[in-house]
């Protein structure tokens, strides 16, 4: 019941993904360009080092010689090969400060993206708690004004709580994936991609009442937390569940996306998905502690009706 009540309030309110969408691309060009403009030059010497070496013409050349079935030809294009990839660990292992150090940027950059986009997730839950609270409308891009202080530090805690999380899953998926795959190719796949959906699944439950208590009931942001907290016991196992189904739906849908707009509708997708967690956040809340919510202009629904299907 709490999915279905969460896409007839996303249905409600869906333009608050297109404007979702517009944020999510802002966002991620304003990155991928500090991304560019600090790796850049950090990795200049490398990149023309790698540049001069021409390896991609040496395995260039090997492969139309393995083609051609020259013995002696074949040979000497793979010393030459096996000479380049010799030189370019020496490039390598004489750059590994640059590489390190673009490393470290690159992890500081993805986590202030991190912050930025909780950012958006925050104010997203606002525009929906308004909808359904009261029936009222409150624009995206002023919500981002109005409560860009509170939301900013919500994303910092978030970001830092969830950093040890993500290390966590990053090493399972990769172990998953590196171990199994050589064994066998689409276990390893299936393997990793389970990995990701139920953690991902597990997170959203642990945090689902965090937002919902600072935007519904206008606590802090560790108040808000710990008021979280307090209601897994009665909801960690339900929203655990509802968050594993929409997961699945979310990356089959993402897939499905990518692969038939060939990679254009991606963005639009993430941004309904996102939408779309933030109202089950909401939903699963308000059912949680007995508060009666729109699902469109006409319906209210009262949380004192126990139902339990998804």
């Amino acid at each position: 019941m709490s999915f279905k009540h969460s896409l007839s309030i996303l249905t409600s309110r869906f333009s608050i993904t297109y404007k979702l969408l517009v944020f999510v691309l802002i966002v991620t060009f304003l990155f991928s360009v500090l991304t560019v403009c600090a790796l850049y030059p950090t990795l200049a010497d490398l990149r023309n080092n790698m540049n001069e070496l021409a390896l991609g013409d040496a395995i260039g050349n090997y492969v139309r010689e393995a083609l051609k079935g020259e013995p002696e030809l074949q040979a000497q294009a793979y010393e030459n090969l096996s000479s380049k990839f010799d030189q370019a660990g020496d490039i390598i292992r004489n750059n590994s400060l640059q590489i390190n150090l673009s490393i470290v940027w690159f992890v500081l950059i993805y986590l202030l993206y991190v912050v930025f986009f909780s950012w958006g997730q925050y104010c997203v839950s606002d525009v929906i708690n308004h909808h359904m609270s009261s029936n009222s409308k409150f624009g995206f891009s002023s919500n981002l004004i109005v409560n860009f202080k509170k939301a900013m530090r919500y994303s910092l805690l978030y970001t830092a709580i969830t950093i040890g999380f993500m290390i966590v899953v990053a090493l399972l998926f990769w172990l998953s994936f590196a171990t199994l795959f050589k064994v066998a190719p689409v276990l390893g796949l299936a393997s990793a991609v389970g990995i990701f959906v139920l953690a991902m699944a597990v997170r959203r439950a642990l945090l689902f009442g965090w937002i919902p208590a600072m935007v519904s009931d206008g606590l802090g942001v560790v108040d808000g937390l710990k008021k979280a907290i307090s209601l897994l016991k009665q909801r960690f196992a339900y929203a655990l569940g509802l968050y594993v189904v929409y997961y699945i739906a979310w990356f089959a849908l993402t897939v499905a996306i990518t692969l038939f707009t060939f990679g254009v509708g991606t963005l639009f997708a993430i941004s309904i998905s996102l939408a779309l967690a933030q109202a089950c956040d909401l939903v699963i809340y308000y059912r949680t502690v007995g508060k009666r919510y729109y699902i469109d202009v006409l319906n209210v629904v009262d949380p004192s009706i126990k139902q339990r299907s998804l």
